[in-house]
């Protein structure tokens, strides 16, 4: 797949000068993927571009991460953006000030029983359980791919007994409290509240790498660009565009600083 040619996908939406709201989900997308969240980096020039961004004056910038929420801005550093972590559970502003979603205290009394089982049953030959306070992640990236099924489907069952959803991610299986909730209606959440009901006039454009990002791609389909970052030339997608790599993602955070600096 060639590098993007962001005058080509951009340039009768961005018009020089021209303010925007940006949405990124971070792991895949700002920073490459590996095989332990705690190692997971940003560029120093892809925080430095951001930094730009940020603080431009004309761009509202979001990161919705999978994450939880107090671990992506340790990650990203920035003071002055929106984060919302959790896949869209923990909104932070930049104000110090906080929205939680509402999580069932039936469900939520099974938190730890749920991590208990799943250390008891499942943790075994490289895999494991990340706790994300509200949400986990278990992890299966450094296992032999001939216990991966079993495990996997197994962990599905346990996340799904103690009340929690259960969605396959990348080399991992994530549980998530059973209420209506996804990183699209984040995304309007946090549109909604940092403007008005009229932000859908405002220029957006998002990015991330993962089934969990579709639904961002869905909600400003038809009036903002988004970007799947995928190297897939078959992968189905509700994105406007395919990027191949967290490299185009650097590419197109460039091109947006240039574009709303001129």
């Amino acid at each position: 797949m060639s590098q993007p040619d962001y005058d080509q996908y951009l340039g009768e939406y961005l018009k020089p000068g021209e303010s925007l709201a940006l949405l990124l989900d971070f792991d895949g997308t700002l920073a490459e993927l590996t095989t332990h969240p705690n190692l997971t980096q940003m560029s120093e020039e892809t925080r430095r571009s951001l930094r730009n961004i940020s603080n431009s004056g004309k761009a509202f910038v979001a990161v919705i991460s999978g994450r939880d929420v107090d671990g992506v801005k340790e990650k990203i550093g920035l003071n002055n953006i929106v984060y919302s972590g959790n896949h869209g559970l923990e909104v932070l502003y930049p104000n110090g000030s906080r929205e939680n979603q509402g999580i069932p205290k039936e469900v939520a009394d099974n938190f730890d029983k749920m991590i208990d089982h799943l250390n008891r049953e499942v943790v075994h030959h490289g895999s494991w359980v990340e706790n994300k306070r509200v949400s986990i992640t278990f992890h299966f990236r450094e296992v032999e791919q001939k216990y991966i099924p079993e495990m996997a489907a197994r962990a599905t069952e346990i996340i799904e007994s103690y009340g929690y959803r259960a969605n396959a991610a990348h080399a991992a299986v994530e549980a998530k409290p059973p209420i209506q909730w996804n990183k699209g209606l984040a995304a309007e959440f946090i549109l909604g509240t940092s403007f008005d009901k009229n932000w859908r006039q405002r220029k957006v454009i998002f990015a991330g790498d993962d089934t969990t990002d579709e639904d961002v791609m869905k909600m400003i389909k038809g009036t903002g660009r988004s970007f799947r970052v995928t190297k897939d030339k078959e992968l189905v997608t509700n994105a406007d565009h395919k990027i191949p790599s967290v490299d185009a993602v650097y590419r197109l955070l460039k091109w947006i600083e240039s574009r709303i600096c001129e």
